[in-house]
Protein backbone atom coordinates (compact mmCIF):
# COMPACT_ATOMS: atom_id res chain seq x y z
CA UNK A 1 0.00 0.00 0.00
CA UNK A 2 1.26 3.82 -1.10
CA UNK A 3 1.65 6.70 1.38
CA UNK A 4 1.11 6.21 4.89
CA UNK A 5 0.13 2.17 5.76
CA UNK A 6 2.11 -0.60 5.35
CA UNK A 7 -0.49 -3.01 6.72
CA UNK A 8 -4.35 -3.09 6.61
CA UNK A 9 -4.79 -5.48 9.20
CA UNK A 10 -7.32 -4.01 11.87
CA UNK A 11 -6.39 -3.50 15.90
CA UNK A 12 -9.93 -3.27 17.11
CA UNK A 13 -8.75 -2.75 20.53
CA UNK A 14 -6.94 0.71 19.76
CA UNK A 15 -10.30 1.98 18.68
CA UNK A 16 -12.27 0.20 21.67
CA UNK A 17 -13.06 2.65 24.36
CA UNK A 18 -14.05 2.09 28.05
CA UNK A 19 -16.84 0.94 29.23
CA UNK A 20 -19.47 2.75 30.63
CA UNK A 21 -19.30 1.74 33.90
CA UNK A 22 -15.29 3.47 34.00
CA UNK A 23 -16.43 7.02 32.93
CA UNK A 24 -17.74 8.97 35.43
CA UNK A 25 -20.31 11.82 34.12
CA UNK A 26 -17.97 15.03 33.82
CA UNK A 27 -18.63 18.39 36.35
CA UNK A 28 -17.32 21.48 34.85
CA UNK A 29 -16.35 24.32 37.02
CA UNK A 30 -18.38 27.12 36.42
CA UNK A 31 -15.31 29.62 36.89
CA UNK A 32 -17.74 32.16 38.58
CA UNK A 33 -17.83 34.26 41.63
CA UNK A 34 -15.57 33.58 44.43
CA UNK A 35 -13.78 30.47 45.49
CA UNK A 36 -15.30 28.57 47.86
CA UNK A 37 -15.25 29.17 51.29
CA UNK A 38 -15.27 26.12 53.49
CA UNK A 39 -15.41 26.58 57.22
CA UNK A 40 -15.33 23.47 59.87
CA UNK A 41 -15.08 23.33 63.50
CA UNK A 42 -14.38 20.74 65.72
CA UNK A 43 -16.74 19.64 68.68
CA UNK A 44 -14.71 21.45 71.52
CA UNK A 45 -12.22 23.07 69.00
CA UNK A 46 -10.30 19.69 68.98
CA UNK A 47 -6.95 19.86 66.78
CA UNK A 48 -7.17 17.39 63.94
CA UNK A 49 -3.79 15.65 64.53
CA UNK A 50 -4.45 12.36 63.46
CA UNK A 51 -4.64 10.17 59.83
CA UNK A 52 -5.99 7.40 61.70
CA UNK A 53 -8.60 8.90 64.21
CA UNK A 54 -11.58 11.07 63.02
CA UNK A 55 -12.79 13.96 64.65
CA UNK A 56 -16.46 14.60 64.68
CA UNK A 57 -17.40 18.11 63.63
CA UNK A 58 -19.43 20.71 61.68
CA UNK A 59 -19.30 21.99 58.11
CA UNK A 60 -20.29 24.91 56.71
CA UNK A 61 -19.76 25.69 52.93
CA UNK A 62 -20.53 28.75 50.87
CA UNK A 63 -20.42 27.34 47.60
CA UNK A 64 -20.25 30.97 45.92
CA UNK A 65 -21.62 30.14 42.68
CA UNK A 66 -19.57 27.16 42.43
CA UNK A 67 -21.01 24.44 44.38
CA UNK A 68 -25.07 24.82 46.24
CA UNK A 69 -23.79 25.93 49.97
CA UNK A 70 -24.69 23.96 52.44
CA UNK A 71 -23.84 22.82 56.59
CA UNK A 72 -23.53 19.17 57.63
CA UNK A 73 -22.05 17.60 60.51
CA UNK A 74 -18.85 15.70 59.20
CA UNK A 75 -16.22 13.67 60.43
CA UNK A 76 -12.42 14.71 59.09
CA UNK A 77 -9.12 13.50 59.69
CA UNK A 78 -5.65 13.52 58.96
CA UNK A 79 -4.82 12.19 55.30
CA UNK A 80 -1.15 11.78 53.11
CA UNK A 81 2.10 10.17 54.02
CA UNK A 82 5.01 12.34 52.86
CA UNK A 83 3.07 15.56 53.16
CA UNK A 84 1.07 14.40 56.14
CA UNK A 85 4.78 13.91 57.51
CA UNK A 86 7.13 16.60 56.32
CA UNK A 87 4.70 19.66 54.96
CA UNK A 88 3.50 22.29 57.31
CA UNK A 89 0.24 22.56 55.31
CA UNK A 90 -1.64 19.34 56.13
CA UNK A 91 -4.29 17.40 53.71
CA UNK A 92 -7.71 15.95 55.29
CA UNK A 93 -10.15 13.13 54.65
CA UNK A 94 -14.09 14.24 54.91
CA UNK A 95 -17.08 11.75 55.90
CA UNK A 96 -19.89 13.10 55.34
CA UNK A 97 -23.18 11.31 57.78
CA UNK A 98 -25.50 12.37 54.99
CA UNK A 99 -24.58 11.90 50.65
CA UNK A 100 -23.43 15.76 49.35
CA UNK A 101 -23.70 16.14 45.49
CA UNK A 102 -20.63 18.20 45.18
CA UNK A 103 -19.96 17.44 41.86
CA UNK A 104 -22.96 17.14 39.19
CA UNK A 105 -25.39 14.86 39.95
CA UNK A 106 -23.18 12.09 42.09
CA UNK A 107 -23.79 11.55 45.64
CA UNK A 108 -20.89 11.15 48.10
CA UNK A 109 -19.90 10.88 51.41
CA UNK A 110 -16.73 10.93 50.66
CA UNK A 111 -13.88 13.77 50.17
CA UNK A 112 -10.49 14.59 50.72
CA UNK A 113 -8.63 18.18 50.86
CA UNK A 114 -5.46 18.42 49.23
CA UNK A 115 -2.88 20.49 50.52
CA UNK A 116 -0.68 21.21 47.35
CA UNK A 117 1.62 22.56 49.38
CA UNK A 118 4.49 22.29 46.93
CA UNK A 119 3.07 23.08 43.89
CA UNK A 120 3.47 27.06 43.59
CA UNK A 121 0.63 26.96 41.02
CA UNK A 122 -1.86 24.99 43.16
CA UNK A 123 -2.88 23.69 39.83
CA UNK A 124 -1.09 20.84 38.89
CA UNK A 125 -3.28 17.93 40.25
CA UNK A 126 -6.26 20.04 39.00
CA UNK A 127 -4.95 20.17 35.61
CA UNK A 128 -3.67 16.61 35.65
CA UNK A 129 -7.29 15.28 36.62
CA UNK A 130 -9.09 17.60 34.31
CA UNK A 131 -6.83 15.34 31.46
CA UNK A 132 -7.41 12.10 32.89
CA UNK A 133 -11.30 13.06 32.35
CA UNK A 134 -10.76 14.42 28.58
CA UNK A 135 -8.94 11.51 27.67
CA UNK A 136 -11.65 8.74 29.63
CA UNK A 137 -9.38 7.55 31.71
CA UNK A 138 -11.01 4.98 34.64
CA UNK A 139 -12.86 6.68 37.39
CA UNK A 140 -11.21 10.54 37.26
CA UNK A 141 -12.33 12.61 39.76
CA UNK A 142 -12.94 15.93 39.54
CA UNK A 143 -11.36 19.12 41.17
CA UNK A 144 -12.20 22.50 42.82
CA UNK A 145 -10.13 24.86 45.36
CA UNK A 146 -12.12 25.94 48.47
CA UNK A 147 -10.66 28.60 51.16
CA UNK A 148 -10.52 26.34 54.29
CA UNK A 149 -11.27 27.30 57.22
CA UNK A 150 -10.44 24.95 61.14
CA UNK A 151 -11.92 25.86 64.15
CA UNK A 152 -11.73 29.80 62.85
CA UNK A 153 -8.05 29.18 61.61
CA UNK A 154 -7.57 29.81 57.91
CA UNK A 155 -5.23 26.96 56.53
CA UNK A 156 -5.21 28.32 53.12
CA UNK A 157 -6.27 27.23 49.38
CA UNK A 158 -7.05 24.01 49.05
CA UNK A 159 -8.25 21.19 46.23
CA UNK A 160 -11.27 19.57 46.68
CA UNK A 161 -11.84 16.28 45.17
CA UNK A 162 -13.53 12.32 45.52
CA UNK A 163 -12.09 10.11 48.00
CA UNK A 164 -10.58 7.31 46.18
CA UNK A 165 -13.29 3.90 47.39
CA UNK A 166 -15.01 1.64 45.92
CA UNK A 167 -18.87 3.54 45.66
CA UNK A 168 -20.83 5.61 43.73
CA UNK A 169 -18.55 8.96 42.94
CA UNK A 170 -15.45 6.85 42.87
CA UNK A 171 -14.70 3.42 41.52
CA UNK A 172 -18.03 1.69 40.88
CA UNK A 173 -17.64 -1.57 40.60
CA UNK A 174 -19.63 -4.58 41.87
CA UNK A 175 -19.38 -4.68 45.85
CA UNK A 176 -20.06 -8.77 45.53
CA UNK A 177 -17.18 -9.80 43.46
CA UNK A 178 -15.27 -6.39 43.27
CA UNK A 179 -11.03 -6.09 44.32
CA UNK A 180 -9.56 -2.16 44.59
CA UNK A 181 -5.70 -2.97 44.83
CA UNK A 182 -3.02 -0.02 45.50
CA UNK A 183 0.29 -0.51 44.68
CA UNK A 184 2.21 2.37 47.42
CA UNK A 185 5.38 1.34 49.07
CA UNK A 186 3.99 2.93 52.20
CA UNK A 187 2.36 -0.90 52.70
CA UNK A 188 -0.06 0.56 55.33
CA UNK A 189 -3.08 -1.30 54.73
CA UNK A 190 -3.86 -4.65 56.57
CA UNK A 191 -4.35 -6.28 53.43
CA UNK A 192 -1.45 -6.42 52.05
CA UNK A 193 1.16 -8.99 50.17
CA UNK A 194 4.34 -8.60 48.16
CA UNK A 195 3.93 -10.14 44.46
CA UNK A 196 7.11 -12.53 43.59
CA UNK A 197 7.70 -11.21 39.92
CA UNK A 198 8.42 -7.64 40.43
CA UNK A 199 8.46 -7.11 43.95
CA UNK A 200 5.98 -4.98 44.17
CA UNK A 201 3.70 -3.56 47.46
CA UNK A 202 0.23 -4.41 46.90
CA UNK A 203 -2.68 -3.45 49.30
CA UNK A 204 -6.21 -4.49 49.15
CA UNK A 205 -8.50 -1.91 50.13
CA UNK A 206 -11.63 -4.04 48.98
CA UNK A 207 -12.88 -6.18 50.20
CA UNK A 208 -11.70 -5.99 53.85
CA UNK A 209 -11.16 -9.63 53.62
CA UNK A 210 -9.07 -11.20 51.01
CA UNK A 211 -8.32 -14.86 50.22
CA UNK A 212 -5.50 -16.70 47.45
CA UNK A 213 -7.29 -15.66 44.40
CA UNK A 214 -6.78 -12.10 44.83
CA UNK A 215 -2.79 -12.96 45.03
CA UNK A 216 -2.98 -15.34 42.16
CA UNK A 217 -4.70 -13.28 39.88
CA UNK A 218 -2.05 -10.15 40.04
CA UNK A 219 0.75 -12.93 40.31
CA UNK A 220 -0.49 -13.79 36.99
CA UNK A 221 -0.65 -10.63 35.38
CA UNK A 222 2.41 -9.71 36.54
CA UNK A 223 4.07 -12.92 35.14
CA UNK A 224 2.43 -12.32 31.59
CA UNK A 225 4.14 -8.86 31.65
CA UNK A 226 7.43 -10.03 32.33
CA UNK A 227 7.04 -13.38 30.38
CA UNK A 228 5.60 -10.69 27.06
CA UNK A 229 2.92 -12.89 26.89
CA UNK A 230 -0.94 -12.62 26.11
CA UNK A 231 -2.53 -9.80 28.07
CA UNK A 232 -5.72 -9.36 26.86
CA UNK A 233 -7.59 -11.11 29.22
CA UNK A 234 -5.77 -9.90 32.38
CA UNK A 235 -6.07 -6.26 31.55
CA UNK A 236 -8.17 -3.83 29.98
CA UNK A 237 -5.80 -2.54 27.23
CA UNK A 238 -7.84 0.48 26.32
CA UNK A 239 -8.33 1.69 29.80
CA UNK A 240 -4.44 0.70 30.86
CA UNK A 241 -3.19 3.02 27.99
CA UNK A 242 -5.39 6.20 29.06
CA UNK A 243 -4.04 5.44 32.50
CA UNK A 244 -0.38 5.49 31.28
CA UNK A 245 -0.71 8.78 29.00
CA UNK A 246 -1.46 10.89 31.79
CA UNK A 247 1.20 9.54 33.84
CA UNK A 248 3.16 10.20 30.87
CA UNK A 249 1.98 13.82 30.08
CA UNK A 250 2.72 15.00 33.33
CA UNK A 251 6.07 13.03 33.65
CA UNK A 252 4.77 11.69 36.70
CA UNK A 253 7.04 9.69 38.73
CA UNK A 254 5.29 8.23 41.83
CA UNK A 255 5.26 5.41 39.44
CA UNK A 256 8.61 3.93 40.19
CA UNK A 257 8.18 3.25 44.01
CA UNK A 258 5.48 2.43 43.24
CA UNK A 259 3.15 4.98 45.49
CA UNK A 260 -0.77 5.55 44.88
CA UNK A 261 -1.19 2.94 41.81
CA UNK A 262 -4.77 2.34 41.68
CA UNK A 263 -6.50 -0.58 39.75
CA UNK A 264 -9.79 -2.58 40.39
CA UNK A 265 -11.30 -5.37 38.77
CA UNK A 266 -14.65 -7.54 39.12
CA UNK A 267 -15.14 -11.26 39.32
CA UNK A 268 -12.13 -13.80 40.33
CA UNK A 269 -10.95 -13.69 36.35
CA UNK A 270 -11.69 -10.11 35.74
CA UNK A 271 -9.81 -7.68 33.77
CA UNK A 272 -8.22 -5.55 35.95
CA UNK A 273 -8.76 -1.74 35.30
CA UNK A 274 -5.94 0.40 35.94
CA UNK A 275 -7.99 4.03 37.66
CA UNK A 276 -8.14 6.69 38.89
CA UNK A 277 -5.00 8.43 38.40
CA UNK A 278 -4.05 10.19 41.68
CA UNK A 279 -0.86 12.26 43.00
CA UNK A 280 0.68 14.63 41.20
CA UNK A 281 2.61 16.67 43.73
CA UNK A 282 6.32 15.21 41.90
CA UNK A 283 5.59 15.89 38.72
CA UNK A 284 6.53 18.50 35.68
CA UNK A 285 9.67 18.17 36.40
CA UNK A 286 9.21 18.85 40.11
CA UNK A 287 12.56 17.25 41.89
CA UNK A 288 11.93 18.41 45.29
CA UNK A 289 13.07 21.74 44.72
CA UNK A 290 11.18 23.32 42.06
CA UNK A 291 8.61 22.73 39.34
CA UNK A 292 9.29 22.39 35.27
CA UNK A 293 12.76 21.31 35.30
CA UNK A 294 14.25 20.16 31.93
CA UNK A 295 14.91 17.70 30.44
CA UNK A 296 12.03 15.34 30.80
CA UNK A 297 12.47 12.74 33.57
CA UNK A 298 10.58 9.73 31.58
CA UNK A 299 8.31 7.68 33.58
CA UNK A 300 8.15 4.72 31.10
CA UNK A 301 11.62 4.89 28.94
CA UNK A 302 12.92 1.42 28.48
CA UNK A 303 16.26 0.56 29.95
CA UNK A 304 16.83 3.83 31.93
CA UNK A 305 15.60 2.89 34.92
CA UNK A 306 16.84 0.26 37.51
CA UNK A 307 16.31 -3.74 37.32
CA UNK A 308 13.99 -5.73 40.09
CA UNK A 309 15.29 -5.90 43.79
CA UNK A 310 14.09 -8.59 45.35
CA UNK A 311 12.28 -7.62 48.71
CA UNK A 312 12.19 -10.15 51.48
CA UNK A 313 10.23 -9.53 55.08
CA UNK A 314 8.82 -5.51 53.63
CA UNK A 315 7.20 -3.48 55.98
CA UNK A 316 6.65 -0.62 54.03
CA UNK A 317 8.37 3.45 53.69
CA UNK A 318 11.30 2.08 52.06
CA UNK A 319 11.15 1.87 47.94
CA UNK A 320 13.34 -0.34 45.96
CA UNK A 321 11.78 1.31 43.09
CA UNK A 322 10.36 -1.32 41.42
CA UNK A 323 7.74 0.26 39.86
CA UNK A 324 9.63 1.24 37.07
CA UNK A 325 10.80 -2.07 35.71
CA UNK A 326 7.38 -3.42 35.54
CA UNK A 327 5.85 -0.29 34.43
CA UNK A 328 8.71 -0.11 31.60
CA UNK A 329 7.82 -3.88 30.87
CA UNK A 330 4.13 -2.87 30.87
CA UNK A 331 4.65 -0.09 28.69
CA UNK A 332 6.73 -2.21 26.03
CA UNK A 333 5.07 -5.34 26.30
CA UNK A 334 3.87 -6.26 22.46
CA UNK A 335 0.46 -5.88 23.35
CA UNK A 336 0.44 -2.62 24.83
CA UNK A 337 3.34 -0.17 22.81
CA UNK A 338 1.54 -0.15 19.74
CA UNK A 339 -2.07 0.53 21.48
CA UNK A 340 -0.15 3.38 23.76
CA UNK A 341 1.52 4.92 20.80
CA UNK A 342 -1.54 5.32 18.63
CA UNK A 343 -3.71 6.33 21.10
CA UNK A 344 -1.07 9.31 22.31
CA UNK A 345 -0.24 10.42 18.89
CA UNK A 346 -3.87 10.64 17.93
CA UNK A 347 -4.75 12.11 21.41
CA UNK A 348 -2.07 14.96 20.93
CA UNK A 349 -3.27 15.36 17.51
CA UNK A 350 -6.70 16.19 18.38
CA UNK A 351 -6.62 19.53 20.42
CA UNK A 352 -5.83 18.27 23.74
CA UNK A 353 -2.99 20.61 24.58
CA UNK A 354 -5.29 23.58 23.55
CA UNK A 355 -8.25 22.10 26.12
CA UNK A 356 -5.36 22.15 28.72
CA UNK A 357 -4.31 25.53 28.10
CA UNK A 358 -7.58 27.41 27.95
CA UNK A 359 -8.30 24.97 31.21
CA UNK A 360 -5.32 26.11 32.81
CA UNK A 361 -5.58 29.83 32.22
CA UNK A 362 -9.21 29.70 33.65
CA UNK A 363 -8.85 27.75 36.47
CA UNK A 364 -5.45 30.05 37.51
CA UNK A 365 -7.91 32.96 36.89
CA UNK A 366 -10.62 32.09 38.74
CA UNK A 367 -8.05 31.36 41.80
CA UNK A 368 -6.02 34.39 41.96
CA UNK A 369 -7.65 35.50 44.75
CA UNK A 370 -7.91 32.34 46.93
CA UNK A 371 -3.53 32.02 45.93
CA UNK A 372 -2.87 35.28 47.04
CA UNK A 373 -4.36 34.82 50.35
CA UNK A 374 -2.73 30.87 50.63
CA UNK A 375 0.62 32.93 49.46
CA UNK A 376 0.91 35.17 52.36
CA UNK A 377 0.26 32.23 54.87
CA UNK A 378 2.59 29.77 52.70
CA UNK A 379 4.60 31.98 50.47
CA UNK A 380 6.43 30.40 47.71
CA UNK A 381 9.78 31.49 45.73
CA UNK A 382 9.10 32.80 42.24
CA UNK A 383 5.14 32.63 42.02
CA UNK A 384 4.78 35.17 38.91
CA UNK A 385 5.60 33.27 36.47
CA UNK A 386 4.49 29.87 37.82
CA UNK A 387 1.58 29.35 35.76
CA UNK A 388 3.68 30.27 32.25
CA UNK A 389 5.93 28.50 33.24
CA UNK A 390 3.69 25.55 33.93
CA UNK A 391 1.87 26.22 29.94
CA UNK A 392 5.54 26.37 28.10
CA UNK A 393 6.58 23.22 29.94
CA UNK A 394 3.74 21.65 29.41
CA UNK A 395 3.27 22.65 25.72
CA UNK A 396 7.20 21.02 25.39
CA UNK A 397 5.80 17.98 26.67
CA UNK A 398 3.38 17.62 24.34
CA UNK A 399 5.73 18.55 21.38
CA UNK A 400 8.23 15.66 23.02
CA UNK A 401 5.53 13.31 22.76
CA UNK A 402 4.16 13.56 19.56
CA UNK A 403 7.86 12.63 17.80
CA UNK A 404 8.32 9.74 20.70
CA UNK A 405 4.83 8.12 19.65
CA UNK A 406 5.46 8.85 15.81
CA UNK A 407 8.52 7.40 16.38
CA UNK A 408 7.22 4.20 17.45
CA UNK A 409 4.67 4.30 15.35
CA UNK A 410 7.69 3.54 12.75
CA UNK A 411 9.41 1.64 14.34
CA UNK A 412 6.26 -0.59 15.08
CA UNK A 413 5.81 -1.19 11.41
CA UNK A 414 2.42 0.36 11.96
CA UNK A 415 3.25 3.37 9.43
CA UNK A 416 6.11 3.99 6.80
CA UNK A 417 8.14 6.93 7.89
CA UNK A 418 6.43 10.10 6.50
CA UNK A 419 6.01 13.64 7.54
CA UNK A 420 3.94 14.37 11.23
CA UNK A 421 0.39 15.12 10.73
CA UNK A 422 -0.59 18.55 11.84
CA UNK A 423 -2.30 18.94 15.14
CA UNK A 424 -6.01 19.19 13.65
CA UNK A 425 -5.68 15.28 12.05
CA UNK A 426 -6.46 11.81 13.30
CA UNK A 427 -3.94 9.21 11.78
CA UNK A 428 -6.27 6.09 11.49
CA UNK A 429 -3.87 3.52 11.90
CA UNK A 430 -4.30 -0.17 11.49
CA UNK A 431 -1.71 -2.17 11.46
CA UNK A 432 -1.23 -5.24 14.08
CA UNK A 433 2.54 -5.82 13.72
CA UNK A 434 5.17 -4.82 16.41
CA UNK A 435 8.45 -5.31 16.27
CA UNK A 436 10.70 -5.84 19.78
CA UNK A 437 14.79 -6.66 19.79
CA UNK A 438 14.31 -7.07 15.68
CA UNK A 439 11.74 -9.49 15.88
CA UNK A 440 8.27 -9.22 14.25
CA UNK A 441 5.46 -10.19 17.04
CA UNK A 442 2.03 -10.14 15.13
CA UNK A 443 -1.20 -8.67 17.78
CA UNK A 444 -3.87 -11.47 17.48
Amino acid sequence: MQGWFRYGLVLMLLASGLSAQTVKADWELPFAGDVPRMEIVTEGSVPVTSRTDYVAAHLTLNGSNTFDSFDDSVLIRGRGNTSWRAYPKKSYRLKFYHKQQLFGDVSNRHYVLIANYVDPTLTVNAVALKAARLVGSAYAGHAAPVELYLNGEYLGSYLLTEKIRVGSGSVEIDKESGVLLELDINYDEPQRFISSHYYLPVMVHYPETIDETIPSHWEAFEKAVQTDSDIKSLVDIAALVRYLFIYDLFCNNEVGHPKSVYCSYEGADGRITFGPVWDFDWSCGYLGERYFDLPFLEPFQQGQWFSVTPVTGYQGGVSAYNGYPFFDNLMHHPQVLPAYAYFCYNTLSQGLLDNLLAYIDDYAAFLVPSKEHDAALWPKDSEGQQIANLKEWLTARVESLLVQSHETLVATGIIEPAPMLSSDTCLPITGNIYIRNGKKILIR
